[in-house]
């Protein structure tokens, strides 16, 4: 994606075999069709190749003086840190409009921040800790997620797991009918999500839905945008570090619980062990 307006850049003819022929959970962005993964498309390796060997991609090749049969071994995606094989790799929720939007520009814009960035955060900050008090009816020993229960457009949803490890929200297709949203408020986003099973899923659409989270006068009730995703999974929504970052939440899921800063203290959402189960 970062090479993608370079003139010298040849990119494929469109794809000859039928649709209907090709496992439609696999997105290439080169190809800009289904079938295969841009990361196992062979003919865009080639052309990276052949662009760096003219030169062009200097500035993303690295000075390595390593032994050549050295270099590649803590980037192999099948080899394990204490050299043992493993059989492939299992990833997380990636893609998706978070971390600049849904055009390239705006995603190379938030890349280059992170060198920009300095000071403190915005806002009211607190010191956040968790003890024993927050074990309190939590089974123990566990491995449970943190499954929870949030107003989304005054709807009371519940089986919503609370997931660091997502770039972004996700709300069931099933669970946004329910809700009886009109689809002409989805906005389209044509970039896909990995990692449902290592497929690639297109979302039907991104919808911005208040969302509220805690109790009593310590709530934080935030417009939260969530892709809309007709796949079966678990849950009613996932809530990932778009919606967690923005909160400024930290997440114990030994406590199986959030808490976050509101203007009335720390505020807490306890997770549903039994859904969770």
């Amino acid at each position: 994606m970062e090479i993608k307006d370079m003139k010298e850049l040849k990119w494929p003819v469109r794809m000859r075999s039928p649709p209907e022929s090709r496992d439609m959970n696999k997105y290439c962005e080169f190809h800009r069709d289904h079938g295969h993964t841009t990361e196992n498309f062979k003919a865009l390796q080639r052309e990276i190749e052949a662009l760096i060997k003219r030169g062009l991609l200097s500035s993303y090749v690295g000075n390595d003086k390593r032994p050549r049969n050295d270099r590649g071994r803590e980037k192999d995606p099948e080899a394990k840190r204490d050299g043992q094989p493993t059989a492939g790799t299992i990833n997380i929720i990636i893609g998706g409009i978070a971390s600049g939007g849904d055009s390239n520009s705006g995603r190379k814009q938030y890349a280059r921040r992170y060198a920009l960035a300095s000071g403190m955060p915005q806002g009211k900050l607190e010191d956040i800790t968790f003890g024993i008090g927050d074990l309190e009816g939590v089974s123990l020993p566990h491995d449970d997620a943190l499954v929870i229960s949030a107003i989304v457009a005054n709807f009371e949803v519940k089986r919503i797991l609370v997931d660091n490890g997502s770039a972004a929200n996700i709300l069931s297709q099933e669970a946004f009918a329910k809700m009886g949203i009109s689809s002409h408020q989805l906005k389209a986003v044509k970039t896909p999500l990995q990692g449902f099973g290592g497929g690639v899923i297109t979302p039907e659409g991104v919808v911005e839905l208040p969302l509220t989270l805690g109790s009593g006068q310590k709530q934080v009730t935030e417009m939260t945008s969530f892709q809309v995703v007709r796949v079966s999974m678990a849950y009613n929504a996932i809530l990932g570090r778009p919606l967690l970052n923005k909160i400024k939440a930290i997440v114990s899921t030994f406590h199986l619980a959030m808490k976050f800063p509101t203007n009335n203290g720390v505020g807490v959402v306890r997770g549903d062990q039994t859904a969770a189960r």
